[in-house]
């Protein structure tokens, strides 16, 4: 009985962070919790013999890329590791190195050398959408209930469902930092090229369309053509850390959070709309994800395991300014593969949702990764704060639908 009643307390305490227009927690809660795995799971695989080397924090290193890189250099030297499995150095959200054909002798060497914290398993991430049929033009037909189906502005703008259910304004000037598969260049879209890069090789360019089409949720252009997005006009830089397949390891993440972290001014988001389709959670990606709110915040998909939240990271994190979204129908009802949560601090429309496209066109696509930029977007036009209207019910938890006013 008292353990009946200590989970219904914790789930009613856990009720009132959801209805606030604001978060102020900065906690994971370990008690109620999943425990850090860090184990194999199904499809999502370890790299083999790849790892994420974290150091103990060192204040007089924070941020220094080359530092850092000469003290991981040197780390490897002092155990006759070659310097060519270093893959990347991370400064600013954690401290340390990927490393790659890693023999377990010179692994249990590095878990007792003083100087570092932890070692975890890099881990692989694939997306797992069903890809619509891209169109270089978009519908013409006007939907009746324009309030919850695609319309037509009166400029020919074409309006998607979910931006018309959270609404819009005007983003010129302001940036959303999309860390996903790229992007590709879009007569909708104001890409910032100078600061966009690969974290995975070759081009910061979208090969594989899922970071165009959420960067368009965010930001597209209301210039009487194509779609139009949340905060319309907005700045969007491509953080590429997943390849043409839609693959990419914690590995690539963190180095591309890292890059987001040194780089993004006041005022800036961004949105990670990647996660895990098995439960896993990853040390190295919480810390990650919890250093780079500490100077600017953003959105991340719930994931689509129809799951609850607490088994994946980050998307268990539950801190001041990462907001994790679930997805919604035009119904205001959860999507039936939606992760749910206490975790989840908003949802938002993420089925059927048209949005850019590689190539210059324009498709439609479900998953939370859809409804996660609705709320970017929202954060970059009101700061680390949304407007609701409506809650959506789901796994024992309710949580409000994210809107700009």
């Amino acid at each position: 009985m008292k353990t009946q009643l200590r989970i219904l307390s914790l789930v009613l305490i856990a009720s009132l962070f959801f209805y606030s227009c604001e978060k102020d927690t900065d906690i994971i809660d370990n008690e109620a919790t999943a425990p850090l795995t860090d184990s194999t799971i199904g499809a999502d695989q370890a790299v083999s013999k790849g790892y994420i080397v974290v150091f103990k924090k060192d204040d007089s290193k924070s941020g220094k890329q080359l530092e850092m890189k000469a003290k991981s250099a040197n780390t490897l030297k002092k155990y006759a590791i070659e310097e060519d499995n270093l893959e990347f150095t991370y400064s600013s959200v954690i401290q340390g190195f990927s490393v790659k054909n890693l023999s377990e002798a010179h692994l249990e060497k590095l878990k007792k050398d003083p100087s570092i914290a932890y070692i975890v398993p890099n881990y692989i991430h694939k997306l797992e959408l069903e890809i619509g049929t891209p169109v270089s033009t978009l519908p013409a037909t006007v939907q009746s209930k324009a309030t919850t189906y695609d319309s037509r502005l009166p400029n020919g703008e074409f309006l998607p469902w979910g931006i018309n259910r959270v609404g819009r304004a005007n983003g010129s000037g302001k940036t959303c930092w999309i860390i996903d598969s790229g992007i590709a260049p879009h007569s909708d879209l104001n890409i910032d090229q100078a600061r966009s890069r690969s974290f995975v090789g070759g081009s910061w360019q979208d090969q594989n369309g899922h970071g165009t089409h959420v960067a368009g949720t965010v930001a597209a252009k209301n210039n009487g053509s194509g779609v139009i997005g949340v905060a319309y006009g907005a700045t969007v830089i491509a953080v590429r850390v997943l390849n043409a397949a839609g693959s990419g390891s914690d590995a690539n993440i963190i180095a591309g959070v890292d890059y987001v972290r040194r780089n993004a001014r006041n005022g800036d988001t961004w949105n990670y709309s990647i996660g895990f389709s098995q439960r896993n959670t990853s040390r190295a990606i919480e810390d990650a994800f919890r250093n780079l709110e500490r100077t600017t915040y953003g959105a991340m998909a719930a994931g689509n395991s129809n799951d609850d939240t607490q088994y994946y990271s980050p998307q268990r994190l539950r801190t001041a300014n990462s907001w994790c979204v679930g997805n919604m129908t035009y119904t205001d009802s959860p999507a039936g593969s939606s992760c749910y949560g206490r975790s989840v601090d908003r949802w938002a429309p993420g089925t059927n949702v048209w949005s850019t496209w590689t190539g210059g066109g324009f498709n439609k696509i479900s998953g939370t990764s859809m409804a996660s930029p609705h709320v970017a977007g929202i954060l970059l036009l009101r700061g680390n704060s949304t407007a609701t209207d409506g809650t959506i019910y789901k796994g024992g938890y309710t949580a409000p639908i994210a809107t700009v006013r």
